[in-house]
This record gives structure tokens, C-alpha cells and sequence, in this order.
């Protein structure tokens, strides 16, 4: 099967469109479309293969996805082509910038292609994913969901420095908040759930699944506001 022009091709790439961040391929449940999707490691040896509507890419059966390998996709939109379309990408139910759209003038209803994970990332990524995406447009919709997994050492990758570094920021201005410095506390919570959250998924850690990240950054946004309300103000100045 000859691969359809990727800006006409949209169905599988809501799933693998999160390896431009990077991020991987999920699916499963996915309905309307058919897609398998197949990674391989640097060599080309086959590391893992999900298809739309089986058991596959869930939390404790992720799909694997090798940081230098590839991941290739086949999918069909089903018994109609959907032009006019638009589609959309989000990670752990947060939106993405990852959307567009296509007319799909040809008609297109099947393709296959492949992409490389590293070729299409600026900083090497570990960690649990859980990715959801939606296809629509004029003769039909698609939708998919599921968990991938990039392999690796997460203490290994920029990334999970930053995250780390970023947490501890979190405390220290959290700290600071219960001196009074309010905004500082506001702010350290803030900071203390993004860093939670970004380790958490590196270290592929998800104790309440798909949510784990948000209540992360809930939760310290949380303890950020009211230590900022609950900490001892300082002291007004003396009157003269």
C-alpha cells in the first residue's frame, strides 16, 4: 500500500503525533478507524505492536516505544473518507498544541507511513504516557486512547533534571511563603505539582492512573494557597 501524503493522513497521526513532543502512540479503545501501530528498537527488531480495539497500550501493557527506533503505522478511516477535518491531541486529558486540520481533497481513507522518535524530538524523553485524541470532519469521527511507554533511564535525560530542579524550586518557595511572602507561596505550589508531575510520568509512576499528573499539580497548587492564606503575615511597620 503506497503512503498517503501525511497532511492528508490525520487518523493515525492523532495517536502518533505525541512523538513531535515527543510522546507515542495510543490507542485501544479506538472507534470507527482501524490502526495498528508496530515500534522497533535502533537495529529494526520489533519491540512491541498494538491494534485498535484489543488489549493493548493499557497502563500495566504500554506500548513500548525506543527512543532511537521508529514506530510504523497502517489505519483505514473506515467505510467513508472524512474531509474537512480536524483533529486534536491530548496527554494525561491536558489539551496539546498538537491540532490541525486537512480538507483531504483525494479522498483518502487508508495510509501507512513511519516516523522516527528521535529524529522528531529536541531532548530524549522517558516515562508513562496516556494520550487521547479525536479525528473529525465531514463523513465521520474517530477517537482513540491509550498508554505508551518511551524506554530508558529516566535519570539519564535532561528532562527529568529540569523536573527535579523545578520541584525543589517549588519547595524552597513554599518555604518562603510560610514567612509571609504569599505570591512566593502561591507560585512554589505551582511549581512543587509541575515538577511532581513531570517525575512521576518519568519514573513511570501513576498510583491513580491517567490523573496522577493532575492531582499532582492540584494538589501542591492547593498547599500553595493556603499556606499562602493560613502563614503569618509580617508585621506592620510602627506608626509615627
Amino acid at each position: 500500500m503506497r503512503p498517503a501524503p501525511r497532511r492528508l493522513w490525520l487518523i493515525p497521526m492523532v495517536l502518533i503525533l505525541p512523538l513531535l513532543l515527543p510522546a507515542g502512540v495510543g490507542a485501544f479503545p479506538l472507534t470507527t478507524c482501524t490502526l495498528t501501530v508496530t515500534s522497533t528498537d535502533a537495529s529494526g527488531k520489533t519491540i512491541a505492536t498494538a491494534t485498535g480495539g484489543a488489549n493493548d497500550a493499557t497502563q500495566t501493557n504500554p506500548f513500548l516505544v525506543d527512543w532511537n527506533g521508529t514506530v510504523t503505522w497502517q489505519g483505514t478511516s473506515g467505510a467513508n473518507p472524512i474531509k474537512n477535518n480536524s483533529w486534536h491531541v491530548d496527554v494525561f486529558m491536558v489539551p496539546t498544541p498538537l491540532r490541525g486540520g486537512d480538507a483531504n481533497d483525494k479522498g483518502n481513507k487508508v495510509g501507512d507511513g513511519t516516523t522516527s522518535v528521535r529524529g522528531n524530538a529536541p531532548f530524549q524523553f522517558t516515562g508513562l504516557y496516556y494520550v487521547s485524541g479525536e479525528f473529525r470532519g465531514d463523513g465521520g469521527s474517530c477517537a482513540g486512547s491509550g498508554w505508551f511507554k518511551l524506554t530508558g533511564n529516566p535519570a539519564s535525560t535532561i528532562p527529568f533534571w529540569i523536573a527535579v530542579v523545578l520541584g525543589l524550586l517549588g519547595l524552597v518557595l513554599l518555604a518562603l511563603g510560610l514567612r509571609g511572602a504569599w505570591g512566593w507561596a502561591v507560585l512554589g505550589g505551582i511549581f512543587t505539582g509541575l515538577g511532581l508531575a513531570a517525575v512521576l510520568a518519568m519514573l513511570a509512576v501513576m498510583p491513580i492512573g491517567a490523573w496522577t499528573p493532575v492531582a499532582a499539580l492540584v494538589l501542591f497548587l492547593v498547599v500553595g494557597v493556603a499556606v499562602a492564606i493560613l502563614a503569618p503575615k509580617p508585621a506592620p511597620p510602627p506608626a509615627f
